[in-house]
């Protein structure tokens, strides 16, 4: 009868140390954040954090675990629905946006580590690769379905490294302005100019043609 009320307990606890860790450390960075700094915001003592996670680099795997599941599971199917080119990329990139609007913490988390990779535990950049990986197998499955590329890999990389690069400087610009949001008209331009450089057919009468699907900026 008493245990499960003390499991309860203990995973409520886990959970509120972990969503204040995640809170301070996208804020502050892991190195700035201390194990007391966590344990004051959430008013739990500093053996309890131990118990759960063994050390302040168990909490930071932790952090980048649940942030990585969290970012994996919002990106919608690759299969982009949409008629054409045009109304498929700009599918692609709401998702994208709402992506990247969704899970501020989680990028900055991740791309922390990536800016200091040098200095990680090895779980933790086992973390980030496995994050890289999967954010960029699906970066490059969408695209090929945008632009149906299914025969052309080395383009469908092309496309997805510059669309991550984007995404990953506008996550850099967030440490400094955290309302900077990911511009996907820019992006939409030069996906549409870089598949056109590798002769992609489009089916478009014009890549500035505006059209009512396009996708706004927030």
């Amino acid at each position: 009868m008493t245990e499960a009320p003390a499991h309860d307990r203990g995973m409520r606890s886990r959970d509120l140390i972990l969503d204040t860790a995640t809170e301070l450390m996208s804020l502050h960075g892991y190195a700035a954040t201390s194990i007391s700094m966590i344990s004051a915001a959430c008013n739990l003592p500093a053996s309890s954090i131990y118990w759960h996670f063994g050390s302040k680099d168990g909490i930071y795997v932790a952090v980048l675990e649940r942030a990585r599941i969290a970012l994996l599971a919002a990106l919608p199917p690759v299969e982009v629905p949409g008629a054409d080119v045009a109304q498929r990329l700009d599918n692609f990139l709401k998702a994208v946006r709402d992506g990247f609007q969704r899970h501020p913490h989680g990028l900055k988390l991740l791309l922390g580590l990536g800016m200091l990779q040098q200095n990680a535990s090895t779980a933790a950049v086992a973390e980030l690769h496995h994050y890289r990986a999967a954010l960029t197998a699906w970066t490059q499955d969408s695209l090929s379905v945008v632009f149906d590329l299914s025969d052309r890999p080395e383009v469908r990389q092309e496309l997805a490294r510059f669309t991550l690069r984007t995404a990953s400087g506008t996550a850099i610009a967030r440490w400094f302005d955290p309302t900077t949001a990911l511009e996907t008209e820019p992006l939409r331009v030069a996906l549409l100019a870089l598949a056109a450089h590798h002769g992609v057919p489009l089916g478009m009468a014009s890549t500035a043609d505006s059209s009512p699907g396009r996708v706004a900026n927030r």
